[in-house]
Protein backbone atom coordinates (compact mmCIF):
# COMPACT_ATOMS: atom_id res chain seq x y z
CA UNK A 1 0.00 0.00 0.00
CA UNK A 2 1.23 3.31 -0.75
CA UNK A 3 1.58 6.26 1.22
CA UNK A 4 0.62 9.90 0.09
CA UNK A 5 3.14 12.04 1.35
CA UNK A 6 2.82 15.59 2.06
CA UNK A 7 4.87 16.45 -1.27
CA UNK A 8 2.85 14.45 -3.66
CA UNK A 9 -0.42 16.33 -1.95
CA UNK A 10 1.34 19.50 -2.63
CA UNK A 11 1.37 18.46 -6.57
CA UNK A 12 -1.96 17.27 -6.94
CA UNK A 13 -3.74 20.15 -5.11
CA UNK A 14 -1.55 23.11 -7.17
CA UNK A 15 -3.36 23.20 -9.98
CA UNK A 16 -6.55 22.74 -8.63
CA UNK A 17 -5.86 25.36 -6.70
CA UNK A 18 -4.43 27.78 -9.54
CA UNK A 19 -7.37 27.15 -11.42
CA UNK A 20 -10.10 28.29 -8.49
CA UNK A 21 -7.91 31.55 -7.94
CA UNK A 22 -7.73 32.16 -12.04
CA UNK A 23 -11.53 31.68 -11.85
CA UNK A 24 -11.80 34.07 -8.75
CA UNK A 25 -10.24 36.56 -10.52
CA UNK A 26 -12.23 36.33 -13.94
CA UNK A 27 -15.51 36.74 -11.67
CA UNK A 28 -15.05 39.63 -10.19
CA UNK A 29 -13.38 42.30 -13.09
CA UNK A 30 -16.67 43.96 -13.83
CA UNK A 31 -18.79 42.46 -11.51
CA UNK A 32 -19.60 45.59 -10.29
CA UNK A 33 -21.24 46.77 -13.75
CA UNK A 34 -25.04 46.58 -14.28
CA UNK A 35 -25.86 44.87 -17.30
CA UNK A 36 -29.35 45.97 -17.46
CA UNK A 37 -28.36 49.87 -18.95
CA UNK A 38 -26.30 48.86 -21.84
CA UNK A 39 -22.69 49.35 -20.39
CA UNK A 40 -20.16 46.81 -22.45
CA UNK A 41 -16.92 46.57 -20.48
CA UNK A 42 -15.36 45.97 -23.79
CA UNK A 43 -15.39 50.21 -24.09
CA UNK A 44 -12.96 51.55 -22.31
CA UNK A 45 -14.01 55.16 -23.03
CA UNK A 46 -17.23 54.68 -21.35
CA UNK A 47 -19.59 55.38 -19.90
CA UNK A 48 -19.68 59.19 -20.93
CA UNK A 49 -21.41 62.04 -19.92
CA UNK A 50 -22.60 65.37 -21.73
CA UNK A 51 -23.42 68.12 -19.55
CA UNK A 52 -26.34 70.00 -20.31
CA UNK A 53 -27.75 74.22 -20.22
CA UNK A 54 -31.05 74.22 -20.60
CA UNK A 55 -33.05 76.97 -21.88
CA UNK A 56 -36.93 77.87 -22.14
CA UNK A 57 -39.06 80.59 -23.22
CA UNK A 58 -42.61 79.55 -21.34
CA UNK A 59 -45.34 81.65 -22.70
CA UNK A 60 -48.93 81.88 -23.51
CA UNK A 61 -50.57 81.99 -26.88
CA UNK A 62 -50.09 85.56 -26.96
CA UNK A 63 -46.42 85.20 -26.06
CA UNK A 64 -46.32 87.05 -22.74
CA UNK A 65 -44.07 85.12 -20.41
CA UNK A 66 -45.87 82.77 -17.85
CA UNK A 67 -44.23 82.90 -14.60
CA UNK A 68 -44.64 80.49 -11.72
CA UNK A 69 -44.73 77.27 -14.27
CA UNK A 70 -43.29 73.94 -12.82
CA UNK A 71 -40.77 72.56 -15.24
CA UNK A 72 -39.92 68.38 -15.42
CA UNK A 73 -36.81 67.26 -17.04
CA UNK A 74 -37.22 63.66 -17.64
CA UNK A 75 -39.10 62.23 -14.17
CA UNK A 76 -37.35 64.89 -12.29
CA UNK A 77 -38.91 67.87 -10.96
CA UNK A 78 -36.75 71.19 -11.10
CA UNK A 79 -36.47 73.68 -8.11
CA UNK A 80 -37.11 76.31 -9.75
CA UNK A 81 -40.52 77.70 -11.65
CA UNK A 82 -40.01 80.08 -14.44
CA UNK A 83 -39.82 83.84 -14.06
CA UNK A 84 -42.93 85.96 -15.08
CA UNK A 85 -40.00 88.13 -17.04
CA UNK A 86 -38.37 87.34 -20.37
CA UNK A 87 -34.34 88.08 -20.05
CA UNK A 88 -31.98 87.91 -23.09
CA UNK A 89 -29.37 85.39 -23.07
CA UNK A 90 -25.70 86.81 -22.30
CA UNK A 91 -22.29 86.06 -22.61
CA UNK A 92 -21.64 81.96 -21.46
CA UNK A 93 -24.28 81.13 -23.99
CA UNK A 94 -23.93 80.37 -27.87
CA UNK A 95 -22.80 83.64 -29.86
CA UNK A 96 -25.68 82.36 -32.00
CA UNK A 97 -28.18 82.71 -28.85
CA UNK A 98 -27.49 85.49 -27.72
CA UNK A 99 -30.43 88.30 -27.18
CA UNK A 100 -32.52 85.03 -27.01
CA UNK A 101 -35.63 85.59 -25.11
CA UNK A 102 -36.05 83.09 -21.73
CA UNK A 103 -37.99 82.38 -18.45
CA UNK A 104 -36.02 79.50 -17.49
CA UNK A 105 -32.32 78.01 -17.31
CA UNK A 106 -30.71 75.51 -15.56
CA UNK A 107 -27.36 73.63 -15.92
CA UNK A 108 -27.83 71.21 -13.26
CA UNK A 109 -28.36 68.21 -15.54
CA UNK A 110 -26.37 65.75 -17.54
CA UNK A 111 -26.96 62.66 -19.85
CA UNK A 112 -25.08 59.28 -19.57
CA UNK A 113 -24.19 57.67 -23.04
CA UNK A 114 -22.91 53.90 -22.48
CA UNK A 115 -21.47 52.76 -25.26
CA UNK A 116 -20.69 53.88 -28.49
CA UNK A 117 -23.74 54.63 -30.76
CA UNK A 118 -25.66 55.32 -27.67
CA UNK A 119 -28.55 58.15 -27.73
CA UNK A 120 -30.54 59.46 -25.16
CA UNK A 121 -34.16 60.92 -25.47
CA UNK A 122 -36.28 62.52 -22.36
CA UNK A 123 -38.99 65.14 -22.46
CA UNK A 124 -38.76 68.40 -21.14
CA UNK A 125 -42.32 69.49 -19.90
CA UNK A 126 -43.49 73.14 -18.10
CA UNK A 127 -47.18 73.16 -16.67
CA UNK A 128 -49.02 75.39 -14.59
CA UNK A 129 -52.59 75.06 -13.04
CA UNK A 130 -55.28 76.41 -15.34
CA UNK A 131 -53.15 76.13 -18.06
CA UNK A 132 -52.18 72.62 -20.46
CA UNK A 133 -48.70 71.28 -20.23
CA UNK A 134 -46.32 71.42 -23.34
CA UNK A 135 -43.36 69.51 -23.86
CA UNK A 136 -40.35 69.75 -26.15
CA UNK A 137 -38.45 66.22 -26.78
CA UNK A 138 -34.48 66.31 -26.33
CA UNK A 139 -32.07 64.14 -28.07
CA UNK A 140 -28.68 64.03 -27.12
CA UNK A 141 -25.56 61.44 -29.05
CA UNK A 142 -23.05 60.35 -28.53
CA UNK A 143 -20.96 61.99 -31.08
CA UNK A 144 -21.60 65.06 -29.80
CA UNK A 145 -19.50 67.57 -27.59
CA UNK A 146 -19.06 67.46 -23.99
CA UNK A 147 -21.19 70.38 -23.62
CA UNK A 148 -24.17 71.21 -25.02
CA UNK A 149 -27.10 74.04 -25.05
CA UNK A 150 -30.87 72.93 -25.26
CA UNK A 151 -33.30 75.62 -26.18
CA UNK A 152 -37.10 75.38 -26.92
CA UNK A 153 -40.15 77.64 -26.55
CA UNK A 154 -43.04 76.32 -25.04
CA UNK A 155 -46.73 77.72 -25.06
CA UNK A 156 -48.99 76.64 -22.63
CA UNK A 157 -52.36 77.36 -23.33
CA UNK A 158 -55.12 78.21 -20.80
CA UNK A 159 -58.06 75.63 -20.01
CA UNK A 160 -60.56 77.72 -20.70
CA UNK A 161 -59.41 77.89 -24.56
CA UNK A 162 -58.91 74.49 -25.97
CA UNK A 163 -60.63 71.06 -24.31
CA UNK A 164 -58.32 68.19 -23.18
CA UNK A 165 -58.67 66.23 -26.44
CA UNK A 166 -57.46 69.31 -28.71
CA UNK A 167 -54.52 69.56 -26.09
CA UNK A 168 -53.45 65.79 -25.70
CA UNK A 169 -53.45 65.74 -29.98
CA UNK A 170 -50.92 68.57 -29.99
CA UNK A 171 -46.62 66.99 -30.78
CA UNK A 172 -44.08 68.14 -28.59
CA UNK A 173 -41.23 69.53 -30.39
CA UNK A 174 -38.17 68.85 -31.12
CA UNK A 175 -35.37 70.89 -28.74
CA UNK A 176 -32.93 72.71 -30.56
CA UNK A 177 -29.53 71.76 -29.61
CA UNK A 178 -26.06 73.38 -30.66
CA UNK A 179 -22.06 72.79 -29.01
CA UNK A 180 -21.23 74.94 -26.49
CA UNK A 181 -18.62 77.77 -27.92
CA UNK A 182 -14.80 76.62 -28.24
CA UNK A 183 -13.81 78.81 -25.48
CA UNK A 184 -16.92 78.09 -23.17
CA UNK A 185 -15.60 77.12 -19.85
CA UNK A 186 -17.90 76.05 -17.10
CA UNK A 187 -17.46 78.25 -13.40
CA UNK A 188 -15.50 75.74 -10.84
CA UNK A 189 -18.16 74.27 -8.37
CA UNK A 190 -20.82 73.85 -11.16
CA UNK A 191 -21.03 70.27 -12.51
CA UNK A 192 -24.31 69.26 -13.06
CA UNK A 193 -25.37 67.37 -10.01
CA UNK A 194 -28.58 65.27 -11.78
CA UNK A 195 -28.21 62.71 -14.03
CA UNK A 196 -30.77 61.59 -17.03
CA UNK A 197 -30.58 57.92 -17.82
CA UNK A 198 -29.00 54.63 -16.17
CA UNK A 199 -25.80 54.92 -15.68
Amino acid sequence: MRRITLNTLWWVLKPLLLALLIAAIAGCSGGDIDDDDGYDPGYSNYPQHKNLTLILRVVDPDGRPVGGASVWVGDHEDDYMTTSRLRPLGDGYPRQWRGWLANWTSDEYRVVINYPGDRDEFTVEAGKRGYWSDETRVSISDYEPDEIFVRDELVLVPKAMISSAQAQAQEPSQAETVAADADFERETGREPQITIGEE
